[in-house]
């Protein structure tokens, strides 16, 4: 039997050619300039928006900073909820506020409830135009100031008024707790807890301070932080008489009975005012919903859009 050394054996098994050399080189290559440019791509969205977002501290835990619109806000730099993703982001919320921005129309009168920074003011004013209203109401002192030079610098001063009360279903005052830290959960339904304040806040309803019978809504964004029920007792008159309102609004059961008005009690107030719901899922989208199970609900946070008919 012949004898074959394995150095022979390699010398005669076929090796690979020059091209199938220079076409794995080329697909290794392109694979390489398709990653660079998913890496330029990344680096370029974040260098955007931060670029976007630029920031200025001026004094006094307050900075100015672009929302994503192209408008001026002011924001209080102790916040870590908002305050930081305005100052980060440029935006808030950007699903909600995207849905909030298709059902304004110029010359809209538009009502702001927990309007905090400003943010849906800001975009309401910006959209309604010379035509329009926005009333923002927020009863933290700090923030309404801030709302208002923010509408102020962007040239809305004569299309935004901001109220610093708390709307309700009666007239008087309340305490209003707060965390400068997180400034997006400001409450009237719980004793304050380390690290928080409490300051007196006036409350009114919204069928008193706007009892001109030619007065009416036509959008609303309503985030109170569990006090929807009793915005919306307090408002009745108004309701009635804005047939084409479409309101945004956070329900959120527990924080709903720990006011004294619960999720059954705020689901039969907007049926009984012949409005419909929608759901609001985390893209922003639409989904139609029943107050019977709304109203079910014991727990969680779920935004929903409230209407007579269908947004176009």
């Amino acid at each position: 039997m012949a004898r074959f050394s394995t150095a022979a054996l390699r010398r005669e098994a076929p090796g690979p050619t020059t091209d199938d050399r220079l076409a794995r080189i080329e697909a290794q290559l392109q694979a390489l300039s398709q990653r660079n440019e998913e890496i330029l791509a990344y680096l370029a969205a974040r260098t955007n928006r931060a670029a976007d977002a630029t920031a200025a501290y001026l004094g006094d835990n307050t900075a100015v900073t672009f929302l994503a619109c192209g408008q001026r806000i002011l924001v209080d730099t102790r916040s870590l909820d908002i305050g930081i993703h305005l100052l980060t982001l440029g935006q808030w919320e950007p699903q909600y506020t995207a849905l909030f921005r298709r059902l304004l129309r110029p010359g809209d009168t538009v009502f702001d409830l927990g309007a905090n920074h400003g943010v849906y003011t800001l975009i309401a004013a910006q959209a309604v135009g010379a035509t329009g209203h926005v009333h923002a109401f927020e009863p933290n002192p700090r923030l309404a100031r801030l709302t208002e030079l923010s509408a102020r610098i962007n040239g809305h001063g004569d299309t935004v008024a901001v109220h610093r009360i708390a709307a309700s279903d009666v007239e008087g005052s309340s305490w209003l707790v707060f965390d400068d830290a997180f400034s997006g959960g400001g409450t009237q339904n719980r004793a304050g807890a380390e690290g928080e304040s409490a300051i007196a806040c006036r409350t009114a309803t919204l069928d008193a301070m706007f009892a001109d019978p030619g007065v009416h809504v036509d959008v609303v964004k309503l985030d109170v932080e569990g006090s929807e029920g009793r915005v919306l007792r307090g408002m009745r008159g108004l309701l009635a008489r804005s047939p084409g309102v479409r309101m945004l609004m956070e329900f959120a059961p527990e924080m709903l009975n720990a006011s004294g008005v619960g999720a059954r009690e705020v689901t039969s107030l907007l049926e009984g005012y012949g409005l419909l719901p929608w759901t609001i899922d985390d893209g922003g989208a639409l989904h139609p919903a029943r107050w019977a199970e709304l109203g079910a609900l014991t727990g969680g946070l779920q935004n929903i859009l409230v209407a007579r008919e269908a947004p176009g």
